[in-house]
């Protein structure tokens, strides 16, 4: 389904949103403490014995990347006309992916 270019920010946003949650959920199930405070994907994988698969390594850069430049309105603008389609319909389809693999841990 076709986005709307402005939308596309959003979206990738909410994707971060997403594997955020999904990431503190490991992150309490690991450590049997709230997760702190934090945005950062890359701290939340840390935290996680043995790490995440590498094939999503190129994946959290880029989405860590973008979601950081959404949260600020100049660098937001920026980005309506810099993401295409292609990337953020990568990003979904990636995020999809990320949590079908946090849900095949069995936990």
């Amino acid at each position: 389904m076709p986005f709307s270019r402005k939308r596309f920010p959003k979206a990738i946003f909410c994707c971060h949103l997403t594997l955020e949650k999904g990431l503190k959920a490991l992150y309490l199930y690991y450590s049997k403490t709230q997760p702190p405070r934090t945005h950062s994907l890359e701290f939340l994988i840390q935290t996680i014995p043995g790490g995440i698969p590498e094939k999503y390594d190129n994946f959290i850069d880029l989405l860590e990347d973008i979601s950081v430049k959404i949260r600020y309105l100049p660098m937001l603008e920026t980005l309506v006309n810099d993401i295409s389609e292609e990337t953020a319909q990568m990003i979904i389809d990636d995020t999809g992916d990320f949590l079908s693999w946090i849900r095949g841990l069995n936990l």
